[in-house]
């Protein structure tokens, strides 16, 4: 008798992200167990709750975009590594559109746990530096990182979704930086209290 078929969790993963891509996210465990070609219970002993699975999607897909945005140049002037992250993280988007898709999916209907949520954060930790390292040094506008981080991923996103080519991609850049950075004649907010 042959050995039975070895399951992994990636093969579920897989299919859930093509299964969420084409249906959306409120298809059934049993659904994505299908897809994977294992049952539901196989896909229970990997993932106890649907929410193991969002949250293991969730991380796996920003741990993939982590390691192709990679290291920056931390020699480099700010916005070159700023630069940096925006030219890969296109790259990685309009080359997995499916999983970049999902990925904003998960996290803006609010399906990622806020643990999925910090451990994505944690996975990109490199551009947050850049972002914090330049509001820090003065060189941005007067906004809670926060905002800017999230601005800075809704302009990525929306050029992968216009399907921007390079030339426009580095227009779009320009746009981005120029409007979070400040000028020599804006003068800085102050704290009304």
């Amino acid at each position: 008798m042959g050995r039975p078929k070895q399951h992994k969790p990636g093969t579920i993963l897989a299919a859930a992200l093509s299964v969420f891509r084409s249906e959306g996210v409120h298809v059934s465990t049993a659904r994505i167990a299908s897809v994977a070609g294992v049952s539901n219970g196989t896909l229970f002993n990997y993932f106890p709750k649907k929410q193991d699975l969002i949250d293991a999607l969730y991380v796996s897909i920003k741990s993939e975009l982590a390691d192709a945005v990679g290291q920056l140049d931390s020699s480099g002037p700010i916005q070159d590594r700023m630069r940096q992250v925006w030219d890969r993280w296109f790259s990685w988007a309009r080359t997995n559109r499916d999983a970049h898709h999902v990925m904003n999916l998960l996290h803006q209907s609010g399906l990622a746990s806020s643990e999925a949520q910090l451990a994505g954060l944690v996975a990109l930790r490199g551009p947050g530096a850049v972002l914090e390292e330049a509001l820090a040094s003065g060189l941005l506008v007067d906004l809670p990182l926060e905002y800017l981080g999230a601005l800075v991923q809704h302009q990525l996103d929306q050029a992968v979704v216009s399907d921007l080519d390079e030339d426009r991609s580095d227009i779009a850049f320009n746009v981005l930086w120029n409007g979070i950075t400040r000028h020599p004649n804006q003068q800085q907010v102050k704290d009304p209290s």
